[in-house]
């Protein structure tokens, strides 16, 4: 925080990050989604090469978020918000969506639940932008 109350202008490298992080997640799930389309087969390989990188971009934007706000914005309480909130369950999501993955080879009902939870941290993310943006002071 500055003097006169002013957030730091570090405090604008989560949510320029989250973002750069969320437009990846879209990406990624684009290309699951399109892989199962007839001819998309092609698409899984860079999913499955992609979709890592993005959940690892998600959780390290959630954990800088803690960071950010127990740092830079004293204004704001932790966990409090609705952001906060969509945030753990957007985590709690790609965790499960990650783990059943794993068992897409030996699990029919993994070829169902993996793009559900994918789906739903799509839109979780999406809401979390729009909560997110209630917390700038622009």
């Amino acid at each position: 925080m500055l003097p006169g109350g002013e957030p730091s202008p570090l405090s604008w490298l989560h949510p320029v990050f989250a973002l750069a992080a969320t437009g990846l997640l879209a990406y990624a799930a684009s290309l699951g989604l399109r892989s199962r389309e007839r001819g998309g087969a092609h698409l899984r390989p860079r999913h499955r090469r992609l979709a890592p990188m993005a959940a690892c971009s998600i959780f390290f934007s959630f954990v800088f978020g803690i960071a950010s706000t127990l740092w830079l914005r004293p204004d704001l309480e932790l966990a409090q918000s609705p952001h906060f909130k969509v945030g753990t369950a957007l985590v709690v999501c790609l965790s499960l969506a990650a783990l059943v993955s794993r068992k897409i080879p030996t699990l029919s009902s993994a070829r169902l639940l993996h793009p559900a939870f994918g789906l739903a941290a799509l839109l979780l993310a999406a809401l979390q932008i729009f909560f997110g943006l209630r917390l700038l002071r622009l």
